[in-house]
């Protein structure tokens, strides 16, 4: 088993966060949709939790419609070696628009091992996890975006996972890698 990095120990603290495995066979399971993940990691790396985590422009499914969301591949690939490590688990679901989307939640084990990790990655998850007045709060998809919510308080925040920034640039032709061959013609 490979020793996890700070960002995939916090990632695994936010699924554990959010997701619920059933212990018996009739225990309810809780899972957590990509989108929704997509948009706890993108509201992390904007609180500073993750820190090797950026997000760029992806097109996306999203309630019946292709969008572009800031996804990060990062966070893909961190769900993805969690996955391998058996920290989570990953469900196929069919949408009613036939569509196939994945649901992840945390493993018993991977729930047991996000409880062994240090205090301060746990304090740094809270900043999404919990709310202000300190209660856990709950993600819910609606038709605009990602919302986190807190039912004990009300509070609701809008995670701005389709809101796509545009950054100015400009380009301009580079000559000095360029090969010419020689001239033969002398």
């Amino acid at each position: 088993m490979a020793e996890l990095t700070p960002d995939q120990k916090r990632l695994l603290i936010l699924i554990s966060s959010f997701t619920k495995p059933a212990r018996k066979r009739d225990e309810e399971e809780t899972w957590i949709k990509k989108i929704p993940l997509h948009a706890l990691i993108n509201r992390g790396i904007q609180l500073g939790i993750f820190k090797d985590y950026d997000f760029a422009p992806s097109l996306v499914d999203y309630m019946g419609t292709t969008r572009y969301a800031n996804v990060s591949k990062e966070g893909e690939d961190d769900v993805a070696d969690l996955r391998e490590e058996g920290h989570i688990e990953r469900l196929k679901l069919a949408t009613s628009h036939h569509v196939y989307v994945s649901a992840y939640m945390s493993t018993i084990g991977g729930v047991q091992l996000a409880k062994t990790f240090e205090k301060p990655h746990h304090d740094a998850v809270n900043k999404v996890v919990k709310c202000k007045c300190g209660s856990p709060r709950s993600i819910d998809s609606r038709e605009d975006a990602p919302y986190l919510l807190c039912k004990k308080c009300g509070s609701e925040e809008k995670v701005a996972i389709f809101d796509i920034r545009e950054l100015a640039y400009e380009s301009g032709p580079v000559f000095s890698d360029i090969w010419l061959p020689p001239d033969t013609t002398k």
